[in-house]
């Protein structure tokens, strides 16, 4: 496979968000640094989002089935990889870069480091949520992370073991030693998953004061309530561990999790869905 030496490819995650996706396909359309191609992965979408892309000539889009942010993420890098771009710019469909977002992202990007952009929130404020200076993969009695990015750590440059899949920019080279996104994750921690892999592979992540993603959507809903992500939520959370941990959080932190999750059931349901995730 050739190489296209220098050149970027953006890649969007999309499912029934029409409206916010065309204010992020327009933020990448207008970058400082022009983007040599912009990949969209449709999870299925039915509220016109298949038509309207099927209308814009600058788009490379894939139509599959819904399987999740986790799923988009693997096919939009796996394509992008697979075409030869060098770089790889990942995210969602409700988070738009402003103008000079990559053109700041660049300046800090090697093989070994993964700049990614400092996300506000739509009340204007930073949005630190799942930003994560450390992981923890050895102490069963805490949570995996261990320490979440607040205002007092800004910086130039936030050091950060686990960042989420909103804008991160990878060199194709950390793909051929740590592979892609797990799909099978469907949603949730599949980013805490993939940049545990790049830790232990000696990669580095990094959140750039300057480069700046506005979040198009509000802060999302306690993820202590059940809903249909619960599964994904407990069931993730303990693949990490059995993944990556040490023997005693591989034992211990999965049975934590039972016994918060069944603790806060309210139905026969709501037992049912904590102990398949469990399995």
């Amino acid at each position: 496979m050739e190489v296209k030496k220098g050149m970027i490819a953006a890649t969007v995650v999309t499912r029934n968000r029409l409206e916010l996706l065309k204010q992020v396909i327009t933020g990448l359309r207008t970058q400082t640094h022009k983007l040599d191609c912009i990949i969209i992965v449709n999870n299925a979408s039915d509220d016109g989002t298949a038509e309207w892309l099927a209308s814009q000539t600058d788009l490379l889009v894939f139509t599959q089935e819904n399987v999740g942010g986790a799923g988009g993420h693997c096919r939009g890098s796996q394509e992008a990889y697979n075409a030869g771009y060098e770089w790889i710019w990942q995210m969602d469909d409700d988070v738009v870069p402003t103008p000079n977002c990559l053109e700041e992202l660049l300046k800090y990007a090697t093989e070994d480091f993964v700049p990614t952009p400092l996300r506000i929130a739509v009340d204007g404020n930073v949005f630190y949520k799942h930003d994560t200076l450390e992981v923890n993969l050895t102490n069963p009695f805490k949570s995996i992370w261990r320490k979440v990015f607040t205002e007092a750590d800004m910086a130039d440059v936030i050091y950060a073991d686990g960042v989420t899949l909103e804008g991160p920019l990878f060199h194709r080279s950390m793909y051929d030693k740590v592979g892609f996104v797990v799909s099978d994750f469907f949603i949730y921690a599949d980013d805490t998953e993939f940049c545990i892999r790049l830790m232990k592979a000696g990669i580095r992540k990094g959140i750039i004061r300057n480069a700046v993603l506005q979040r198009l959507l509000p802060i999302p809903a306690d993820e202590h309530i059940f809903d249909w992500k619960t599964y994904y939520t407990i069931h993730n959370l303990i693949t990490i561990d059995r993944l990556h941990c040490n023997w005693l959080v591989r034992t211990l932190r999965p049975l934590g999790y039972c016994i918060k999750w069944l603790c806060r059931c309210k139905s026969l349901k709501d037992v049912c869905v904590v102990l398949r995730a469990f399995k």
